[in-house]
């Protein structure tokens, strides 16, 4: 019930996009040159007091974009429903994909992934006094 209130909101709020957008290309067709802000704002206004007359009139003019348009919305907005997920996945609840905010110890694997080698603490102080051996004391 959920998904269908959303697929109706959606739907809906896509054909008023689509309804304006038709309605500024058939204004601009028909002024061209003599396109005033106030001839556009007068046509939205038209629009948003009588939506339902525009909407027929497209229907009864059988305006192909208008047509179109509102056969992929309809597409769209039912696959927007059907993709969204309600449960959470991946990061937001999966312990081993832990981003940010994750409060574990990493796990060896993932600190040492091959790009670095693991030696003792005595190898590493005896590979580094050796490092010093060739250099003048200042």
């Amino acid at each position: 019930m959920k998904k269908l209130f959303w697929f109706f909101i959606g739907f809906l709020v896509f054909e008023i996009v689509i309804v304006l957008f038709i309605d500024l290309i058939l204004l601009v067709s028909e002024l061209k040159l003599d396109l005033t802000t106030s001839a556009m704002l007068d046509s939205i206004q038209a629009v948003f007091l009588h939506p339902i007359q525009t909407i027929k009139g497209y229907i009864a003019s059988q305006n192909p974009l208008f047509i179109i348009l509102t056969v992929l919305n309809l597409f769209y907005s039912a696959f927007i429903q059907l993709k969204r997920k309600t449960k959470k996945d991946g990061w937001a609840i999966h312990e081993k994909n832990a981003y940010h905010g994750s409060a574990r110890w990493a796990k060896e694997k993932e600190i040492l992934d091959g790009n670095f080698i693991a030696k003792s603490e005595q190898e590493v102080r005896e590979a580094f006094f050796h490092s010093l051996e060739g250099r003048d004391p200042k």
